[in-house]
């Protein structure tokens, strides 16, 4: 029974994103509930979020690339020693990884999850492609997830409208073993704090998937119309300075560069997404917790999971800075309207507490142990 209680996360490089925080919450809860847990990272940037695990989780770390031998032949001494009985991979595009994972456990009784953590039809690779060469990256991702999909026994995306879009990326019709789990809440609740007139946005600093020039725009156009309002930009990222510089002449912009965000969504008002692409959007469900108001750019399906109208607005596609600016001014000028959503968005975000995710994946982790006793009983 005890081999039926020990999970292994694989991680490409672990840093400060929303990959590794889910992770540690995750780890740490499933520690607390009995599991042996081991994470294993294959570069280790930064290492506060490691310092909130509990020491009976053990963090192991190979190096790149990915499949030498030297790492294959340490990956399959750590299933041995740590008993592993499901390993979840939350790096699920590549399918060298995938490959790599099931060499490590050939004649192992080890079940493989995959986690896609972005939509299944953009990414990185896509959407900083143009022409020819984005429609090559797409036939290449809907390659990897139809292999990867082959060799794992559960897939995991984070919306239930992802599975259209991920048969529809992998070409396959049938599609039983696929399983959608969102994330949790990563972040307790913040102590209660008076709001302030402030609009907040919380991630990395990038332009491919986050276009945070796109807040920079539309807060150029509320500025003037609102003076005792700010906007707080928290989180750091390779184009800070370029967003920095293109904030020059804006009075009331501050960057926070990488801080807790827990008492700036405690203070915040409005909060701002306007990614090209997201998987789920965790800044959402965490400003919605602390009764910030998510404004977003539908331009992910997710986006239609978590914000339904009642607690916040989603502003439909192709990103229009005016309407965008005119959606977040009509709350920054009707403060009952604002506190309304507030109090449903706070409500709303218990349905991700972490008790409820932890609970999602303990019975999945329990249906494919329960394939696997039947498979080699």
């Amino acid at each position: 029974m005890a081999a039926q209680k020990s999970v292994l996360f694989v991680l490409g490089r672990w840093d400060i994103g929303g990959v590794e925080r889910v992770t540690a919450v995750l780890g740490k809860a499933l520690a607390e509930r009995g599991w042996r847990v081991t994470v294993v990272a294959f570069e280790i940037g930064e290492r506060d979020l490691l310092k909130t695990l509990p020491p009976e989780v053990m963090v192991k770390t190979l190096s790149f690339p990915v499949g030498t031998a030297e790492n294959l032949k340490a990956m399959r001494a750590l299933l041995l020693a740590r008993e592993v009985s499901v390993i979840v991979n939350q790096w699920a595009l590549p399918y060298g990884v995938t490959r790599f994972l099931r060499r490590a456990a050939k004649n192992l009784d080890v079940r493989l999850a995959e986690v896609l953590h972005n939509i299944p039809d953009n990414n990185g690779r896509i959407a900083s492609s143009r022409g020819l060469k984005r429609l090559l990256w797409r036939w290449i991702s809907g390659m990897n997830l139809r292999l990867n999909y082959r060799a794992c026994d559960a897939f995991v995306v984070l919306s239930k409208r992802f599975e259209p879009i991920f048969r529809r990326m992998t070409r396959l019709a049938d599609t039983p073993k696929l399983h959608t789990v969102p994330n949790p809440l990563t972040l307790p609740p913040g102590k209660p704090a008076a709001k302030a007139p402030s609009v907040l946005y919380v991630g990395r600093l990038e332009e491919v998937q986050k276009r945070v020039s796109r807040i920079l725009e539309v807060w150029r156009v509320l500025e003037p119309q609102f003076p005792e309002w700010r906007l707080d930009i928290v989180g750091d990222g390779p184009d800070r300075n370029a967003l920095e510089r293109r904030a020059e002449g804006l009075k009331r912009v501050r960057f926070h560069g990488f801080r807790d965000p827990t008492p700036f969504y405690a203070e915040a008002s409005i909060l701002l997404l306007t990614s090209e692409f997201e998987g789920f959007g965790l800044v959402l469900v965490e400003a919605m917790a602390a009764k910030c108001v998510p404004v977003v750019l539908g331009t992910y399906p997710a986006a239609y999971d978590i914000v339904h109208g009642t607690d916040g607005v989603v502003v439909a596609p192709p990103f229009d800075c005016a309407e965008f600016a005119r959606v977040v001014g009509n709350l920054m000028r009707h403060p009952d309207l604002l506190g309304g959503l507030a109090t449903v968005a706070c409500e709303a975000a218990r349905g991700y507490s972490l008790e409820a995710v932890v609970a999602r994946w303990e019975r999945l982790f329990e249906d494919l142990t329960a394939e696997r006793s039947v498979c080699h009983g």
